[in-house]
């Protein structure tokens, strides 16, 4: 949850910094800004739910409470049963809309629909083909002991559409005070020297590692050319907990990662942000220093 609240307020903060005749004094817009995505056979719960806010000026301090949209309308129809939903506010969690009812199924279409603030904002997503996911993973908490000479095996995929966008997101949960290396640079540089080495100051590498590509350019040789994603030696960074997401994603998301404005390519109208669909899982677990 924090993750994608904290996304969503990044995009907002760059939105509002349009500068004007007076470039110190940036212009203030208020937009209705959506963040969230329907899992694939998941039910759309509290824990995944869809983020409704407004934006806030840049000069504020920024409160989620304050910008938290909690009285909308939410409704969200299923194109090829006819059926709708209406999403209810979580108490708990600021802006957060969800139903465990809505249980997104591979290849239909949902269309969003929010009412809030004498304002209609819409959105439309078609849920990716499934990705089947073979690993030694799980979701629950793993403990593995590297051994560079012998890595891990490879996350191996299967999905029916060649040209499928595929995201692998990875985050380090390690603080900056006890992060270690996992390959140092050498015997006196074990750990990250200053914030902008752990984080890049912003979340960034080597602590946030995320890629995305076509499903067909995943193909591995030396595994019986299967789709496969060497998650062990192309993210792993530093000991300790990790989470990471190995998902096929829609093409709002996929514009999303990608645009120089994502806020206003997610496929959002009437408002900001994004609203798209996945396939795949979450998993979190240890890298135990062997």
């Amino acid at each position: 949850m924090f993750y994608r609240i904290g996304i969503a307020f990044l995009f907002v903060i760059f939105l509002l910094a349009n500068c004007t005749d007076q470039p110190l004094q940036p212009s203030y817009q208020k937009e209705i800004c959506v963040f969230g995505y329907l899992w694939e056979q998941r039910p759309l719960s509290k824990d995944n739910g869809i983020l409704i806010s407004t934006t806030r000026p840049v000069t504020d301090y920024y409160d989620p409470a304050q910008a938290a949209i909690t009285d909308a309308i939410v409704l969200i129809k299923e194109i090829e049963s006819g059926v709708t939903f209406q999403l209810y506010p979580a108490a708990e969690y600021f802006g957060i809309y969800y139903n465990d009812s809505l249980v997104a199924q591979s290849r239909h279409t949902y269309h969003l629909e929010i009412i809030a603030d004498s304002r209609t904002v819409t959105a439309k997503t078609t849920v990716p083909y499934h990705l089947g996911i073979r690993t030694e993973l799980s979701d629950e908490i793993n403990y593995y002991y590297p051994n560079l000479h012998n890595p891990m095996p490879p996350i191996y995929l299967e999905c029916v559409d060649e040209n499928q966008i595929i995201y692998v997101d990875m985050f380090c949960n390690q603080s900056f005070s006890t992060a270690e290396y996992i390959q140092p640079f050498n015997e006196q540089h074990l750990y990250p020297q200053n914030q902008e080495e752990y984080d890049g100051g912003r979340n960034g590498p080597p602590r946030h590692v995320w890629a995305f590509m076509r499903y067909k350019d995943l193909v591995a040789p030396a595994y019986m050319n299967r789709h496969v994603i060497y998650w062990y030696e192309a993210m792993f960074v530093f000991y300790g907990s990790n989470t990471m997401q190995v998902l096929a994603i829609d093409d709002n998301y996929h514009r999303f990662l990608y645009s120089e404005h994502p806020e206003r390519s997610g496929g959002v109208q009437g408002g900001i942000g994004v609203f798209g669909s996945v396939s795949g899982r979450k998993f979190d677990f240890n890298v135990v220093k062997d």
